[in-house]
């Protein structure tokens, strides 16, 4: 009963200021709250990328998700890989403060809402449409030029290799694509330390500070 009481003194706290809270969780999560639309306590289980958001008005979200590869999350890395962008805009909000100002100075609270609608007019920092990333586990996100990626595929497609180096569990074809990244674009990729030092073994080349390794 005090864990019900205390959500909704948050949420009484949260609707009467200018904040908008969002919390972004990834892994498995079982939730205890209280479910506002029933009237009920709720227990909830999630597993994968979850956005738990608390907006006023004109709140609004957007998320690109990598077609190539998905949504995954390496356990090993801690790393949530596949989102290629997350954006959050908040538009002009009637807040307590916003009726202060006005009351205080009319002309101030206009010249506000003139700024801040000017502010979110403005597009955020997108991810061109000319990068794509890597559709590989072992990727970190990182933008490479089509051009790039095209080169990455032709390396892999001439690669004469047979089997996968023993203690790497993945197909060939990942296994060839993983190698000519490497070769190509070792910034792009989060490796465990079986992963590089077989890398190294089959390509010659080894990078010290090019190449993110897991812990």
């Amino acid at each position: 009963m005090s864990r019900v009481f205390c959500l909704m003194v948050l949420a009484m706290f949260f609707i009467g200021c200018s904040h908008n809270p969002a919390i972004f969780t990834v892994g498995k999560r079982t939730n205890i709250g209280f479910d506002p639309a029933q009237m009920a306590a709720n227990v909830s289980w999630s597993d994968g990328l979850n956005v738990i958001d608390i907006p006023r008005e004109n709140s609004s979200w957007e998320m690109e998700i990598d077609e190539g590869t998905g949504l995954s999350f390496d356990t090993a890395t801690n790393t949530l890989r596949g989102v290629r962008k997350v954006t959050r805009k908040t538009g002009i909000q009637i807040t307590g403060y916003l009726v202060d100002l006005a009351e205080k100075s009319p002309e101030a609270a206009v010249e506000y809402i003139k700024q801040a609608s000017a502010m979110q007019s403005a597009d955020g920092t997108k991810l061109s449409a000319h990068l794509v990333t890597l559709p590989l586990q072992q990727s970190n996100g990182v933008g490479l030029s089509k051009i790039d990626f095209a080169k990455v595929k032709e390396i892999a497609l001439a690669d004469k290799d047979e089997v996968v180096p023993d203690g790497l569990d993945m197909s060939l074809e990942d296994w060839k694509l993983l190698k000519a990244s490497y070769i190509e674009c070792p910034e792009c990729l989060i490796l465990s330390d079986i992963e590089a030092s077989a890398l190294e073994k089959a390509t010659g080349i080894k990078f010290e500070g090019d190449v993110y390794k897991s812990k």
